[in-house]
């Protein structure tokens, strides 16, 4: 007798691959591995001056203590910033910090 067993296999909370809603105008960001490291491109959007295949997250990967660092483009400024990326169960937080001033926005997970 063979038993089968069908695993549902939902991203971790922790991974930060995925697509990702960004913004009010529902732009769709899709974050993948590429050479160990992880990036994110628009891949749709309702604001017609994003570009399709824009890079707006690069180097983003593990530090040791399992945080996830890299860059985030700033579209408006046309400038990377440092952004750490928290990964929750149904979203993923992104938090810039420049001088004093912070920001943490809130991208949903498609």
């Amino acid at each position: 007798m063979t038993i089968f067993s069908i695993t549902n296999y939902a991203q971790s909370p922790s991974d930060v691959a995925g697509e990702y809603i960004v913004g009010k105008q529902n732009t769709l960001v899709k974050i993948e591995q590429q050479e160990g490291i992880y990036i994110g491109e628009i891949i749709s959007s309702d604001n017609p001056n994003a570009k399709i295949g824009k890079l707006m997250v690069k180097d983003l990967k593990q530090d040791k203590k399992g945080n996830w660092k890299g860059k985030l483009y700033a579209p408006k400024r046309k400038e990377w910033y440092d952004a750490e990326f928290i990964p929750k169960e149904n979203m993923l937080d992104v938090k810039i910090k420049v001088g004093f001033f912070s920001k943490t926005m809130e991208w949903l997970r498609k």
